[in-house]
């Protein structure tokens, strides 16, 4: 019997249509455009898509320039298997000196430090400033630092303002191979590739002091204190003539201030870290926009409904707070300090201490630049597939040593992806622990290029100041940045956004007791 009815039609119509997964798309293409002619069997059009291939790998060279940078590091980049350090080097010009896993990707890494140049305005106008001046002519600095687009954007401003530069990286895992390739090409020596060992880390330092080449460093710009702190053990006698040391992270000011409690410290410091430029713009905007980019490609997580918890509320903790609670997260804050707690709870974040919280919790974020935040007790009470990751500099927040001694180790350790490890317990639970516990962002993810210039424009800064400041005037102690420098950071990034700053009278001057071109607040106003 014929089914008249609404459900009867539905069926009718669902019959007369055609599954998608059996539609060709050739077809389709042809019946738009008029053609009519008959398909071809899959043979012939697989000859024909191979004659095509033919006649194209012909011209492989003219297709690699349409190659993305990306596409180029795709070759993993550890466990390869080659020993980077007994390569011979060699770049076009014929130079030697430096160690990169892929020299010939050197062009892809040049396009990377262009496409930052156009989002650093504030270290290129400094470069087109300063540039004839040459105020760091005659410098000789040895840099250990992140070794990004970023940084080479530096680097080059750091040449063509008249230095001489060597160069290798802070963190094993943060180096982006391209552009230390481009760097390479340019003949610039450095020393780095992503995934170096621990006996790598400390071969690439040494080489870029240079010392065996009979170079002789008279500038230090570290990044975690492990340049100047190999430098002082093993080559004592070459801060003779270095002028002073620029560090910019928590943990190596904090070496620094002991080294000068101790009366160790053989020469000024200028502490990056803690001036205004990079407290509240590099540690809180550059982590808020890195920390879900980060999980994300490493996880592929959904944000909305887990519940997080980041050990720490200072700039970084309130970055990363502000974006995981913006992406839909609970957001719990562990805190010593009880300012930064009062913060937090002004905030509407909920402060507990982490166990707590420990067993119910899908994410765990270090920002504490303290030691062992998270402890192997920790770890054993966090649920199944719970994310454990690090966005302090210090690499020992998480304590992972006991992954590496497999004599005690009950735990299994598999590699995901790169930078991603799955750790799993006896009973097969197990967590996501993502970059080995070092810091994730530079590690996982891009970085905006934006923030860093203006951490970038501050250590350029800090380097002319140290290289040109008369004998006596810096004493062998660790000093903030002058207020008068940080506001001349910022105001090379404000062209940027069309903005256009007030000028105060004679009488508000007056008034208020300043000058008319800054500094604007005392040492001791907290922004």
């Amino acid at each position: 019997m014929e089914d008249t009815g609404e459900e009867g039609k539905a069926r009718s119509r669902t019959d007369r249509r055609t599954s998608v997964q059996f539609i060709d798309i050739n077809l389709i293409r042809r019946r738009s455009s008029g053609n009519d002619k008959p398909a071809q069997s899959q043979s012939q059009r697989l000859g024909s898509i191979n004659s095509k291939c033919e006649t194209d790998f012909d011209d492989l060279d003219h297709l690699q320039q349409y190659t993305t940078a990306s596409d180029s590091d795709s070759e993993t980049d550890e466990g390869t298997g080659i020993n980077i350090r007994e390569i011979q080097h060699k770049n076009a010009a014929g130079f030697t000196d430096f160690a990169v896993r892929r020299i010939k990707h050197a062009q892809y890494g040049r396009r990377e430090i262009e496409i930052a140049e156009q989002e650093m305005p504030g270290l290129m106008a400094l470069r087109r400033r300063a540039e004839n001046d040459k105020p760091l002519q005659g410098a000789k600095i040895v840099g250990c630092t992140h070794i990004t687009a970023q940084t080479a954007v530096l680097i080059d401003t750091l040449t063509r303002l008249g230095a001489q530069v060597r160069w290798c990286a802070c963190n094993i895992f943060s180096t982006q191979n391209e552009v230390a390739a481009a760097l390479a090409e340019e003949s610039i020596p450095i020393f780095a590739w992503k995934g170096e060992t621990d006996d790598d880390f400390w071969w690439c330092i040494k080489k870029a002091i240079g010392a065996e080449q009979g170079w002789q460093p008279n500038m230090i710009l570290d990044d975690g204190g492990d340049l100047t702190h190999y430098c002082h053990k093993h080559y004592s006698t070459l801060f003779s003539t270095i002028k002073g040391i620029v560090e910019e992270s928590v943990t190596g000011v904090h070496r620094l201030y002991q080294m000068c409690r101790a009366q160790t410290l053989p020469v000024p410091a200028l502490n990056v870290n803690d001036s205004v430029t990079k407290t509240k713009f590099d540690n809180l905007y550059l982590c808020r926009e890195s920390i879900i980019d980060g999980i994300k490609r490493c996880t592929d997580i959904m944000f909305g409904g887990k519940q997080a918890v980041v050990c720490g509320y200072g700039e970084v903790g309130k970055g990363c707070c502000s974006a995981l609670r913006g992406m839909g997260c609970f957001v719990y804050v562990t805190e010593i300090d009880p300012i930064c707690a009062l913060q937090a709870c002004m905030e509407g974040y909920k402060v507990i201490r982490l166990e707590e919280v420990v067993k119910q919790v899908d994410i765990v974020i270090t920002a504490s630049g303290s030691k062992h935040t998270i402890t192997r007790e920790a770890l054993d009470k966090l649920k199944n597939g719970a994310i454990v990751c690090n966005m302090g500099h210090s690499n020992t927040e998480i304590d992972v040593s006991f992954l590496r001694d497999l004599s005690t180790n009950d735990l299994q350790v598999e590699r995901v992806r790169s930078n991603v490890d799955h750790v799993i317990w006896p009973n097969g639970k197990r967590i996501v622990l993502i970059a080995e516990g070092r810091i994730m962002n530079l590690c996982c993810s891009s970085v905006p290029s934006f923030v860093v210039s203006i951490t970038a424009a501050t250590q350029a800064l800090a380097l002319i100041e140290l290289y040109n400041a008369p004998p006596n005037r810096y004493k062998c102690d660790v000093y903030l940045l002058p207020k008068k420098m940080d506001e001349y950071v910022a105001s090379l990034h404000l062209p940027a956004f069309d903005a256009h700053l007030t000028e105060l009278s004679d009488d508000q001057c007056k008034y208020l007791g300043v000058n008319k071109a800054g500094p604007f607040k005392p040492n001791y106003y907290r922004y």
